[in-house]
């Protein structure tokens, strides 16, 4: 059985299927109620009938006669052991004797019925006066509590129906009103394309489940449209930076198809080929790499931090020496993750590499290692460069970004160093943030939480 699709429709029928439970349950109860009261009453009037026969039997034996004739008790008999001494006129008409068995002469009211259908209520006592013993019945016709039963039952069967049905077509109703707020979210969620990603849902002041819907719907559609425009302009700083490499190539190779065999200087001409297409291959592998950080295709595998920093230190010392620069490692803990070495190599590598290249001959590069009061672990690049200005802290994590001033193509840049150091870092849980050294300089601070 196939489920309707429709929430409406769902709603209304879950809604349907409870209330007729309620209403069925409540019918029920009802019925049953009545039944009981009425039941109870006949019981009172037995117990009226069996007190006063009662008293006849103590006080005036023979106004008994009187009562089975003439009395207002229709149905009753006494009997004397196996005697049967009075009956009245109702009880001989009705033949009620040859109901009466040893079964249905228990003290507690009981019913009875007869071949015709009538049904009859039953009380038996058993009374001793001097020596001799008396069982008293008494009857009272179910009848009219039975009708009663009946028209309580068929009205009960006839308003039911209707209820649930103007029931049912008012919960439909509620149902579309309740949900027109989700359709119209539909609706204008499903106008919200890649083109307009800047439009928004409808938000009124209400705290409502639908409104937080709406709110959260907005918040998706807003990190949408700054993954959107990220991409774009990825791919156009991509474009645009394969494109130099590609350019300057096609240009010396149609610059030396021009020039004649006599003046054509091969060794310049496939150095300059082949150092575009050196810068070309960092670019595409740097890329690589970002994509590689970013789906989070990770061979992480447990790793001690500080000797993979302490073989990038060896590695890139060399550079240093050249600059007469002072490069040194303090670590005064031990830090193991879970981690890709290779990618975090490279932005280790990336972020030692900037503090070299912008930092002034014989000054002092610092790669700290250490914990926090709060047991984080913390790696400091500190260099002695020219600093980075505030306005342009947060941008520089920003892919093909670059500073106007000291950090620009000619030092070998692909202005994907830094962000390659974020995505990295961001990938094995840490955090990566700039500031400003003491003493001038920047520091690059990578933070991993406690674990």
């Amino acid at each position: 059985m196939t489920r309707p699709t429709s929430i409406r429709l769902r709603f209304t029928l879950l809604y349907g299927a409870a209330l007729v439970a309620t209403v069925v349950l409540f019918s029920a109860g009802v019925y049953f109620f009545v039944q009981k009261i009425l039941i109870g009453q006949i019981d009172n009037h037995l117990r009226k009938d069996m007190s006063t026969i009662t008293e006849y039997l103590r006080r005036d034996p023979a106004g008994l006669k009187k009562l089975a004739q003439f009395g207002s008790i229709h149905y009753f008999r006494v009997q004397d052991n196996t005697k049967i001494l009075l009956t009245s006129d109702e009880w001989l008409e009705d033949e009620l004797e040859q109901f009466i068995t040893p079964e249905n002469t228990n003290p507690a009211p009981h019913s009875i019925s007869t071949p015709d259908k009538r049904r009859f209520r039953i009380l038996n006592r058993q009374e001793q006066e001097g020596r001799s013993s008396f069982l008293i019945t008494v009857a009272h016709e179910e009848g009219s509590y039975r009708r009663t039963l009946n028209t309580l039952a068929l009205i009960i069967l006839l308003i039911m129906p209707v209820s649930i049905a103007g029931s049912l077509a008012v919960g439909y109703l509620i149902a579309g009103r309740v949900l027109a707020p989700v359709s119209a979210i539909t609706r204008r969620a499903e106008a919200i394309t890649a083109d307009n990603l800047s439009e928004r849902l409808p938000v009124d002041d209400s705290h409502d489940e639908l409104n937080r819907l709406a709110v959260v719907f907005n918040q998706t559609f807003a990190r949408l449209e700054e993954s959107f425009e990220q991409l774009r302009r990825f791919t156009a700083d991509a474009s645009h930076e394969l494109r130099t490499p590609l350019t300057a190539i096609r240009s010396i190779g149609e610059t030396a198809l021009r020039q004649s065999p006599g003046s054509f200087d091969y060794p310049e001409t496939i150095g300059s080929i082949l150092e575009e297409t050196d810068r070309l291959a960092q670019t595409v592998e740097a890329l690589l790499l970002l994509s590689r950080a970013d789906s989070q295709a990770l061979a992480k595998e447990p790793l001690e931090v500080g000797e993979l920093l302490a073989d990038v230190v060896e590695f890139l010392s060399v550079l240093a020496e050249e600059k007469e620069q002072k490069l040194q490692f303090v670590h005064t803990t031990r830090l193991t993750i879970d981690a890709d070495s290779c990618v975090l190599r490279r932005a280790f590598l990336n972020l030692l590499d900037n503090a070299i290249k912008y930092s002034p001959p014989q000054s002092a590069i610092t790669i700290s290692l250490y914990r926090t009061p709060q047991n984080d672990a913390c790696l400091d690049f500190s260099d002695s460069g020219p600093g980075i200005p505030d306005d342009e802290k947060e941008q520089v994590f920003n892919r093909f970004y670059r500073l106007d001033s000291g950090r620009s193509r000619q030092k070998g840049g692909t202005g994907l160093g830094l962000a390659i150091a974020k995505a990295a870092v961001e990938a094995h849980g840490g955090t990566i943030t700039l500031l400003d050294a003491p003493g001038g300089g920047t520091i690059f601070r990578i933070t991993f939480p406690a674990i």
